[in-house]
């Protein structure tokens, strides 16, 4: 290999270069700092000149002062004017004089020479200064001089010697202070002569020694440039020669190599022939994995196709699973709808025979009801449709459902019901508790459905460190285990692994003897999968079984695929906000899985969620359980679906105003004597408005904790009041006697005053919630009776008052009246009904403690059909089964219905109908479904607001979230739950009679 010639550096190759450049540098720099130097040198000069020409030209001012003043006292003495020609020559300006150059020697006057100094002095502040002040005193001497010149005059007499003598020394006076004057710019012109000669002086000497030191660099580089040059050849030159014989010796390499590539050739061409049968086979190879490839590109298509068939089988059973869902609801909807009718018998009309029938045809719907939902439940575990709502949920909560829920069945069946708990474990755990409830129930169901006698004892631990566990990701330390004993009939060996199978059981004699589909071991199976667990099964046949669901106790639920039970494709883990289950959507984290019978419950109806956590903080320490509402519409769902204790209201509400919230509470029979304490912000609200419609008590925002004490103190203080005290103060025997016997009742104590000065004494003695007043007494009146009352007891400890009276009132008497009582009952023919409602209202007694005929008449006076009289309601189904069963019942509740097939009939409908107030819209529907029919009401304005509750008979958990994307307000499952979807009206009816 031949080397690579030196190469040589940037500073050999380019020497010359350099070395012409450094000089050439120097010779500019050197040439620089002389042009520098000489400018300095001429500037310094120049500022010398300048200052000799200003000194000159100030000597020739102080001739011209001079030459001034030297004629005027001769012409004083004498008279004559040859004396003043010098006077007149010093004032005479010169034509062609110039005032900026003062080189020129030319006359000028003494004021073109005190102009011309200002100019040559421009520069310099202090003769400036003196200039000004020369002006002055030019100017007293130049007046002085006119001044006494006038005055003598060619006419004017001779003036005494005396005279003549004081005006000469005052002239020479003030030529004196010009001379002083001047002197004194001389001095400044003489001072800055020396500084610019030393100036000037110093620049030369600088010069002098710069061009020494200049000439010493320029020769220093000159020759350091020429000794690089030098230097740097002759490295080059021994690279080159070096380079010379390094290339000597590689030829002579070369030859070498030649030699030895000659013998390698014949070698080469002896293992060519090798070679070409190894490239022989090597091609034979390739075709064989060409082959094989084509073999696996055709598998991956099959593999695609399947693939895209299972995708589309999954695709048909999905919907297959939804119109099953919707054919097998629709018909049972308009059953359970009318044998529900039939087995009320409202018209009286049936035998108690047939009601009996009426109620088995409604309960068989329902268990053909329950069938369905284990179908639907199993089906969409297999299709990846289950939705899971994981939480975290108190155990002892689950634990006492159960035990409330089978304690009656355990002893129908005489059968013992023991429950073993484990004090170890944690108070919660993080799992779908809807979901293990069902699991939970369904082993107890079994359990006891096959135990005639003994026991089934419900056991709740935590997993042994023994027990063998099918899942990687369960610890048995983390692992909490339900498990379900009973002294059944037990299970054979051999078919322990078919019982979770679909539709199987033991054997066929035991679906014939106790009934089942086989379908809820099945499930239960597919729940625990989904839920992260497994359930493990252990029986003797005839001595019983042994059921066990193992859950993790950690956070949301996972699926391992080494556990052989993977997640199905689809199932959503969702958190409790996305719940379409619930019945009122969650507002914030509350008690509504934990409640159990006996409990206080407190149902927080507040829009804040922070005011609404510090309320639940403070009512659990108080013992209660928590519902929480963050709108009026779900406060009312859940006040008439939970057993509510207490009410803790705001009036500021997002969609109901908190007073028509209140009033619907108050005119609900089964909610009205809920204790309802207001705390509330709302401005312009008087406390005495909601006292007046049956609060017990009102708090205005902001609020201390000790008045959020105060309203939990008073809201305890009712209900621990068994007995209620009413103060009625009335003189007539007669209608004593007949209040007595409508308000008789074992809770409540009535005392009765004939006076006003006795019921004054009265309420001093002991404590009444509530008074009622006739105004017309003995001693005193009824207004008179209330302002004496006011001033008796404060504001807080004060009792509701109803006015009885059968006084026809003036408007002042009523606006006089309100500010002291909640109600005025004017007596008459319905009095009776409406003083047992008010009483009842402020007593906050609940309906079923009254006597029937009380119950009557509070029926009568409320009417929970109000809000629904003479509403117009559109009805939208294509089914006439459905169609019949709803317009049945609705009309019993006085709506006006009008009835449309579909969802192109409805709109119609409602182009011609301006009164329909709300729409119930199916979805599956010919020519146009629900979906497409309630976004074509949304794109109209004047429909904007219309409400729209969605029926669906398709129980997908996707399904909810389809229907209000669509438009609807409101949705509800069927078959329909009647009390439910009346709530719903009256909620939505109501809001639309306050909007209108």
């Amino acid at each position: 290999m031949t080397p690579a010639p030196p190469r040589e550096n940037l500073l050999a190759r380019h020497a010359t270069a350099i070395a012409i450049g450094v000089i050439t540098l120097v010779y500019l720099f050197a040439a620089l700092m002389f042009v520098s130097q000489d400018a300095a040198l001429g500037r310094a000069r120049g500022w010398v000149d300048h200052t000799y020409l200003v000194r000159r030209h100030i000597s020739l001012l102080r001739d011209l002062y001079e030459s001034a003043g030297t004629g005027q006292p001769g012409y004083l003495l004498t008279g004559n004017p040859d004396f003043l020609q010098a006077y007149h020559d010093a004032l005479r300006d010169g034509k062609s004089a110039s005032l900026d150059d003062g080189g020129t020697p030319e006359h000028r006057s003494i004021r073109q020479e005190l102009a011309l100094l200002r100019n040559l002095t421009a520069d310099n502040p202090s003769q400036q200064a003196n200039l000004d002040e020369m002006d002055v005193r030019s100017r007293a001497l130049l007046d002085y001089l006119a001044a006494t010149i006038n005055a003598r005059g060619p006419q004017a007499p001779e003036q005494p010697a005396a005279v003549a003598e004081a005006t000469l020394i005052h002239g020479r006076s003030l030529m004196e202070r010009v001379r002083e004057q001047l002197t004194i710019m001389g001095a400044e012109e003489e001072h800055l002569l020396r500084q610019r000669q030393e100036v000037d002086a110093a620049n030369l000497d600088h010069n002098k020694w710069l061009m020494g030191i200049v000439t010493l660099i320029s020769y220093a580089c000159i020759v350091l440039a020429v000794w690089l040059y030098q230097r740097s050849r002759a490295r080059s030159l021994a690279q080159q020669l070096l380079y010379t014989q390094e290339l000597e010796r590689r030829e002579e390499e070369l030859k070498m190599q030649q030699e030895e590539l000659k013998a390698s050739n014949e070698e080469i061409e002896a293992s060519n022939e090798e070679l070409e049968e190894k490239t022989s086979a090597l091609e034979e190879q390739n075709e064989r994995i060409r082959a094989q490839s084509r073999d696996l590109e055709e598998a991956k298509r099959l593999i695609e196709e399947k693939a895209r068939e299972v995708e589309q089988s999954s695709k048909y059973k999905s919907e297959f699973l939804a119109n099953m869902s919707h054919e097998l609801r629709t018909p049972l909807n308009s059953l359970l709808i009318l044998s529900r009718g039939l087995a009320a018998n409202e018209t009286g009309n049936l035998t108690a025979e047939q009601v009996e029938e009426a109620r088995v045809i409604h309960n068989g719907g329902l268990e053909l009801l329950g069938l369905i939902n284990d179908i639907l439940d199993l089906s969409k575990v297999e299709a990846g449709k289950i939705s899971i709502i994981a939480e975290d949920t108190p155990i002892d909560a689950m634990v006492s459902h159960l035990s409330q829920s089978f304690e009656p069945v355990a002893r129908d069946k005489g059968v013992a019901f023991h429950i073993e708990h484990d004090p170890g474990l944690p108070a919660r755990i993080n799992t779908d508790a809807q979901r293990v409830e069902q699991i939970m129930k369904n082993l107890l169901s079994n359990a006891f459905k096959f135990t005639a006698r003994g026991s089934v004892t419900l056991i709740v631990r935590r997993a042994k460190e023994n027990e063998v566990l099918q899942r990687a990701d369960l610890d048995p330390a983390s692992t909490l285990a339900l498990g379900v004993t009973d002294t059944g009939i037990g299970i054979g060996e051999s078919k322990l692994k078919d019982i979770f199978e679909a539709f199987q059981q033991e054997d066929g004699s035991t679906d014939r003897h106790y009934g089942g589909t086989g379908l809820g071991l099945t499930i239960a199976r597919k729940f625990a999968q989904v839920l992260g667990g497994e359930i493990h099964v252990q029986s003797v046949k005839g001595e019983g079984s042994t059921f066990t669901l193992f859950l993790p106790l950690g956070q949301a639920p996972s699926v391992s695929p080494a556990s052989g039970a993977t997640l199905p494709a689809g199932v959503e883990l969702s958190t409790p906000d996305a719940a379409v289950r619930a019945p009122a959507m969650r507002f914030i984290d509350d008690d509504r899985l934990a409640i159990t019978p006996g409990d206080r419950v407190l149902l927080v109806i507040e829009d804040d969620p922070v005011f609404a956590r510090i309320l639940m903080k403070t009512a659990h320490k108080r013992g209660y359980k928590v519902l929480a509402a963050g709108d009026g519409k779900s406060g009312l769902l859940l006040a008439a679906e939970h057993p509510v204790t207490a009410i803790l209201l705001d009036l500021h509400l997002p969609d109901i105003d908190g007073l028509n919230v209140l009033d619907q509470l108050k005119h609900a029979l089964n909610t009205r004597h809920i204790p309802v304490h207001i705390i509330s912000g709302a401005e312009g609200i008087e406390a005495t408005t909601p006292m007046r419609k049956g609060a017990m008590g009102f708090i205005a925002k902001p609020v201390a904790d000790e008045d959020i004490d105060t309203a939990f103190t008073r809201i305890e203080a009712l209900l621990r009041a068994e007995i209620k005290r009413v103060l009625l103060i009335e003189d007539d025997r007669a209608t004593e006697t007949a209040i007595r016997s409508l308000l008789s009742q074992k809770n409540i104590e009535i005392t009765v005053a004939g006076t006003g000065s006795d019921a004054l004494e009265q309420m001093k003695l002991q404590t009444f919630d509530c008074v009622i007043l006739d105004l017309s007494l003995p001693d005193m009146s009824g207004f008179e009776w209330l302002k004496l009352a006011e001033g008796l007891i404060d504001e807080d400890g004060r009792p509701p008052v109803i006015v009885h009276t059968a006084r026809d009132l003036t408007e002042e008497e009523n606006r006089n009246l309100a500010h002291y009582t909640e109600s005025i009952v004017i007596k008459g023919a319905s009095s009776s009904e409406r003083l047992l409602d008010e009483v009842t209202l402020f007593l906050h007694s609940v309906e079923s403690s009254l006597s029937r005929d009380q119950q009557a008449l509070i029926r009568m006076h409320h009417d929970p059909d109000r809000t629904l009289k003479d509403r117009t309601v559109l009805l939208v189904d294509d089914d006439m089964r459905n169609t019949f069963a709803l317009s049945k019942v609705l009309k019993k509740h006085n709506l006006n219905l009008v009835i449309a097939d579909n969802g192109q009939m409805a709109l119609e409908k409602l182009k011609e109908n301006k009164q329909i107030e709300l729409v119930i819209m199916d979805i599956m529907m010919p020519v146009m479904d629900g979906y497409q029919a309630m976004r074509e009401i949304r794109r109209n304005r004047d429909w904007a607001g219309l409400p729209i509750i969605a029926l669906t008979a398709r129980a997908m958990p996707e399904e909810v979230d389809r229907c209000m994307e669509a438009g609807a307000n409101d949705y509800m499952m069927k078959p329909v739950d009647i009390d439910r979807l009346l709530t719903l009206l009256r909620v939505w009816l109501f809001r639309q009679e306050k909007a209108a």
